[in-house]
């Protein structure tokens, strides 16, 4: 791993708490097992991405799922969530901003085949997306493989920064 690679998950697991440091941790060392050595990158560079979206401290849900937050007020808001069964996929959650995508050319769109989630299709999510579903909320998944192209892993960042961008502008107003 390179220098700056190790330098940004160390910013990653920082101000993490024992139990969630740990979980990814195990995490990792499990997937760097793998004989596919794309596995690993891709989940650090995805959490690294969401993190830098989603500063606060991240908490975990077992070792499969990572969830992501923002302030919101004196309390805090989760906004993304990185889930991997380690089944050769990683699901990325975050709000459904699917209209503001298309708005902005649809390009982010192109490669993926996101899902749109709200309480009426997901009527028992699992606890590391309850928080996105529910009080009219509505959210996305990016189902990405592990040996997703670059084309697609750039495409979910976008997604992800056009729904920062959109909840930066209305922290504004």
């Amino acid at each position: 791993m390179a220098t700056s690679d190790v330098a940004d998950m160390e910013t990653f697991l920082t101000g993490l708490a024992g139990k969630d440091r740990s979980n990814i941790e195990k995490h990792l060392t499990a997937v760097d097992a793998e004989p596919d050595p794309t596995h690993g990158k891709l989940w650090r560079r995805l959490a690294v991405s969401l993190r830098k979206l989603a500063p606060l401290p991240v908490t975990t849900v077992g070792q499969h799922a990572v969830q992501f937050f923002i302030a919101d007020g004196k309390y805090r808001m989760q906004v993304f969530a990185l889930e991997d069964a380690r089944d050769g996929r990683l699901m990325v959650y975050l709000p459904d901003i699917l209209a503001d995508a298309q708005k902005s050319g649809g390009a982010a769109l192109a490669s993926l085949q996101p899902e749109a989630l709200d309480s009426a299709n997901t009527p028992n999510p699992s606890p590391h997306i309850k928080h996105m579903l529910g009080w009219n909320r509505k959210a996305v998944r990016v189902t990405l493989p592990t040996h997703a192209s670059a084309q697609q892993v750039a495409a979910a960042e976008k997604l992800c920064a056009i729904a920062a961008d959109r909840w930066a502008k209305s922290a504004k107003n």
